[in-house]
């Protein structure tokens, strides 16, 4: 168990996905998402209507380090390809604190998995014990880092490293998605009336320019006329060449 974040459970939720990129995950380069759907499961009582969960799977590459003492050559490079996965209830907060919301995280790394692989769970478990939005949620973690390289003392080794890196992951994992809470004002404070405020859409002027704006501008073939205006700027400055 970590110590709880002091947002409500909503705010930790959103600024998960939304957490890349942040001054403390310079090491992450890319972030995708292969699947997202909604799921239906079985109610967890009779009486209740079935509960729905949000599914997500992303890729993330992230760039690691070797220590000095490790063998040359034992991984061609030190960029990764990582799986996460991650299930969100959907469904509305009770009135009691007897059925929690939870979002559950799984990562695991899809190259190096013979030198090092790490696999990580990840629990926000919303606290109804106290008032929202001021409740703070409850995080729990679970990993398992293993290496099966064959030479034992190495091993050991490379499990210790990847242990010590992991925690120290860990803080550095918790500082970005406070920082992301921090840069969303309605994750912060969601009584924030600015979000509310409705985007008036472009001015009519604005809507008239766009229409009239030459279509090879937003990536189509040129025209005959934009062509011809082309080859004729080129080869008036090459002639100027000489």
């Amino acid at each position: 168990m970590v110590p709880p974040f002091p947002f409500s459970w909503p705010a930790c939720v959103h600024a998960f996905f939304l957490r890349y990129p942040n001054p403390q995950a310079s090491h992450v380069l890319t972030v995708d998402v292969l699947d997202r759907r909604i799921d239906q499961r079985p109610p967890k009582a009779p009486s209740e209507p079935p509960s729905f969960v949000l599914c997500t799977t992303r890729l993330l590459l992230k760039r690691g380090s070797l220590p000095s003492w490790a063998p040359k050559n034992i991984i061609k490079n030190t960029e990764a390809w990582v799986l996460e996965e991650s299930e969100v209830d959907l469904s509305a907060p009770s009135d009691d604190d007897s059925t929690p919301r939870v979002m559950s995280i799984w990562t695991r790394n899809l190259d190096h998995t013979t030198v090092l692989a790490v696999t990580e769970g990840i629990r926000f478990t919303e606290n109804r014990k106290d008032v929202p939005p001021k409740a703070p949620t409850l995080c729990s973690t679970d990993a398992d880092v293993r290496s099966d390289l064959s030479f034992s003392l190495l091993r050991r080794r490379i499990e210790k490293f990847g242990l010590k890196s992991y925690l120290s992951h860990m803080d550095t994992s918790r500082k970005g998605l406070f920082w992301s809470i921090r840069h969303l004002n309605h994750l912060r404070d969601p009584s924030s009336t600015r979000i509310m405020t409705t985007d008036p859409g472009p001015s009519r002027t604005k809507r008239l320019l766009h229409a009239l704006r030459p279509p090879f501008l937003d990536g189509y073939p040129l025209g005959p006329i934009q062509w011809i205006k082309q080859r004729w700027k080129r080869w008036k400055e090459g002639d100027k060449m000489y």
